[in-house]
């Protein structure tokens, strides 16, 4: 890979953004971990619809700690498990995928199940976005919250 440094100061934000980012996992993957709390390597690899091989996942897991997507830590219950968890740049990357959801639900014909579940957030703005950020902070930056399934849907946050 490129000195990252040296391909920022040379490339526009949109250009910098596709180098840096289209690739059909680091969506995927931060869907994974935001909104269905799956932080283990193992729990992404067996749970995402895409079918993730375990070499493309921990390659991307790697590259999006090194981007500063992603902060990883040692499990408290396996000394040899990591967790992932969202850093503050993979938390404001969450409503672009919701973003991304709305179009191609507009545009292209994706899991309807999946589109009913995501559908409020597709243009969310104001207060159920900003509760949105501030829940994955708490689970992910402050770890002041333990996720329940969907908790995302839970009376709109």
């Amino acid at each position: 890979m490129l000195n990252i440094n040296i391909v920022e100061k040379e490339m526009c934000p949109i250009g910098l953004a596709g180098y840096l980012l289209v690739d059909k996992w680091v969506p995927v993957i931060i869907r994974d971990i935001a909104l269905f709390d799956r932080r283990g390597f193992n729990e992404i690899l067996k749970n995402n619809r895409e079918g993730i091989s375990s070499a493309s996942l921990s390659s991307r897991l790697q590259y999006m700690v090194q981007l500063d997507l992603l902060n990883v830590q040692k499990s408290d219950d396996h000394a040899q498990k990591k967790l992932y968890f969202l850093s503050e740049a993979g938390i404001a990357f969450v409503p672009i995928l919701f973003h991304l959801a709305s179009w191609t639900a507009k545009f292209r014909n994706p899991a309807p199940d999946i589109v009913e579940l995501t559908s409020p957030f597709h243009s969310a703005q104001g207060d159920l976005q900003e509760k949105l950020i501030d829940r994955l902070r708490q689970i992910h930056v402050t770890k002041t919250m333990e996720p329940t399934p969907l908790w995302w849907l839970a009376d709109k946050l």
